[in-house]
């Protein structure tokens, strides 16, 4: 049977000594497209990396720096219920 080599925190490999909340390109990456936290098992932070990071995106967020979610557009129901004229932006198109 071959070893299980041990898994490297990516945070580690890079050499990060400190997280910081004002590292906004950082941070970006461990979140999710909905704004949501990575968690450990998939990005393979270490636990005192991951509570780290948990805290400067928690802190980012009341801070500003990153959105706590994103907006969703979602369909209007003017398009669907009822018919709308077109609006004429031009006097002169409606002269008949």
């Amino acid at each position: 049977m071959a070893k299980k080599t041990k898994k490297v925190c990516p945070i580690d490999a890079e050499g990060i000594k400190v997280i910081d909340y004002k590292d906004i390109v950082l941070l970006k990456k461990y979140l999710t497209k909905f704004n949501r936290i990575v968690p450990r098992y998939y990005s393979g932070v270490t636990l005192s990396n991951q509570k780290k990071l948990a805290n400067a995106i928690k802190r980012a967020r009341y801070m500003a720096l990153l959105p706590y979610v994103l907006e969703v557009k979602r369909p209007s129901s003017l398009s669907t219920t009822a018919s709308v004229a077109p609006v004429v932006t031009d006097d002169v198109a409606v002269a008949v």
